[in-house]
């Protein structure tokens, strides 16, 4: 029984600064780049898959019960916390967080004029936050009941 509390906490310690290093780029190199207004908290919880995280606790934790394996262990950690660091360089943080959370081509209902070729980047909270198509510095804030249902919806 101890073994297997033990773990969990590993895992969990593990797997929680996985996800931190990975949402933490994302946020920098991401949601700040395009000036979107929201808080590291609230990008944090309101994204995470949380039954990944059963996986990722049970992986990291069995990784860390393995015995006479040092440099193999050490090697996975090093390997998978490179690739959470991926989304730390300006170019990949970008890429990551538009195949995460950008969508192409929505189209938007104001009043009573309609804006085509939007891009989504991101939707939290009842608000999205789009590049319009002739705005490219930053994002623009709108209500989610704004935006027409597209075929890919």
């Amino acid at each position: 029984m101890i073994k297997f509390v033990t773990m969990l906490l590993y895992g969990l310690l593990f797997w929680m600064a996985f996800v931190f290093i990975f949402y933490a780029g994302l946020m920098v190199n991401y949601i700040k780049a395009y000036n979107i207004p929201i808080f590291f908290n609230e990008f944090f919880v309101d994204n995470q898959q949380w039954w990944l995280w059963i996986a990722g606790v049970l992986l990291y934790g069995a990784v860390f019960m393995v015995k006479n394996k040092k440099r193999d262990k050490s090697l996975f950690y090093l390997l998978s916390f490179l690739i959470a660091a991926l989304t730390w360089i300006p170019d990949f943080g970008d890429q990551i967080g538009k195949a995460l959370f950008a969508k192409e081509n929505q189209s938007y209902r104001f009043d009573h004029t309609q804006v085509d070729s939007v891009t989504l980047l991101y939707s939290g909270r009842g608000y999205d936050y789009v590049l319009l198509p002739n705005r490219r510095e930053s994002a623009m804030k709108y209500p989610s009941s704004y935006r027409l249902k597209s075929a890919a919806d």
